[in-house]
């Protein structure tokens, strides 16, 4: 399976490491995201206390090795309160303000989701949907990247 590797550094000093698995596997291609979903994004860490962002993400490379570190990078880590399940969603932004569904982690949801191609990518869909629509069934951090000022 391959991973993307996105290396988070902390403001405290720690380091920390993800791997997460490329959503092309899944579907032959990356997911689409459309800018109204980003616009919601930035309401719903307004308004929630439970919602916040991060600038951590130091590295970034793809499954080849190769370093995609200067590139728009958002990393989304949404934990399910009621069910206790954690979500990664890494998505590039694109110049259009849209975005593309990279990779998805942890390693037990995403096997989870490689069974059956159209119902995985239906229920990513409506687990990005409900990040924004349900502000208090999730904890959501969006890790950004170090450079941006």
């Amino acid at each position: 399976m391959d991973s993307w590797k996105i290396f988070l550094k902390f403001s405290d000093g720690t380091d920390q490491k993800l791997e997460l698995s490329d959503t092309k596997t899944y579907f032959g291609g990356y997911l689409k995201i459309k800018r109204s979903f980003f616009n919601a994004l930035i309401k719903s860490i307004k308004m929630s206390k439970k919602y916040f962002t991060h600038k951590a993400i130091e590295k970034v490379l793809d499954p080849d090795e190769n370093d995609w570190t200067l590139n728009p990078w958002m990393l989304i880590i949404a934990k399910d309160n009621e069910k206790n399940k954690p979500f990664w969603f890494f998505i590039k932004r694109e110049k259009d303000l849209t975005g593309v569904l990279v990779a998805i982690g942890p390693k037990t949801y995403a096997e989870y989701n490689s069974t059956n191609q159209s119902e995985a990518r239906h229920e990513i869909k409506n687990i990005i949907n409900y990040i924004i629509a349900y502000l208090n069934k999730f904890n959501c951090i969006v890790f950004l990247p170090k450079f941006l000022q």
